[in-house]
């Protein structure tokens, strides 16, 4: 047997279930064992798996942990450091989910570069020690910002954001997900709690979107808002 171990401080739990959710259909044919545990200020996300397996699945949770820190550990850095008046809850959360997909394959990559090695890693460690020049670009993304959006100029920054997307992303009964239909979660590793369905769709780096399905009204009119005529329907090629 072979175990991979995952820890974090006690405020990325979310963080590990996150991956122990995400690589669930794999474990569960690879009679692997895992285990979630909480300890002092730490929590640990343990894999005991067959030798012939841990390759496969190491790549896997590496691949997850890398979106825990381009998703999730971006979401909070941005909490703090983008001050943007001028915008509902809402909207906030919409403008950080754009920011987080603007770079999110980037991030991510740089962030499996240096996690996909280590069986045995601290997310948090890695990142605080490892990560330096990560936090510098988001640093630098932050301080960029304007101090407030008037009017239509979310609108135009997310849809500028879009420009040049071309991956068509999936909503199916308000699940999202992506161009090979599998669903997409990464919105569980954000905050607030309006426009799930938007948010999730901008994480997804589309540039289309087919809707099976009525959706919540915020949800509709965000993606009417940025993706107008490239959104269409199920069945039919009628969009908004």
């Amino acid at each position: 047997m072979a175990t991979i171990c995952i820890t974090d401080d006690i405020t990325g739990l979310n963080g590990l279930e996150y991956i122990k959710n995400s690589v669930s259909e794999l474990t569960a044919k690879t009679d692997t064992a895992v285990c979630i545990k909480t300890q002092y200020k730490r929590c640990n996300l343990s894999f005991d798996c067959p030798e012939y397996y841990s390759d496969i699945l190491f790549a896997e949770v590496a691949d997850r942990v890398a979106e825990v820190i381009a998703v999730g550990y971006k979401y909070k850095y941005f909490t703090t450091a983008v001050k943007v008046a001028g915008l509902s809850d809402t909207e906030r959360e919409i403008l950080l989910a754009s920011l987080i997909a603007a770079d999110l394959a980037e991030d991510k990559k740089y962030a499996f570069d240096r996690i996909k090695t280590l069986k045995d890693a601290a997310i948090d460690g890695v990142f605080n020690f490892r990560m330096k020049p990560l936090r510098k670009k988001w640093k630098d993304i932050a301080e960029y910002m304007p101090a407030a959006f008037i009017g239509s100029q979310l609108k135009d920054f997310v849809s500028y954001l879009l420009e040049n997307k071309k991956k068509r992303t999936y909503i199916d009964d308000c699940k999202v997900y992506d161009n090979y239909y599998r669903r997409l979660k990464r919105c569980s590793l954000l905050g607030g709690e309006d426009g799930e369905i938007v948010r999730e769709v901008l994480l997804s780096n589309c540039g289309e979107v087919e809707i099976r399905g009525t959706l919540p009204p915020t949800d509709e009119k965000y993606l009417k808002d940025f993706y107008g005529d490239r959104v269409y329907f199920a069945g039919n090629n009628a969009s908004f």
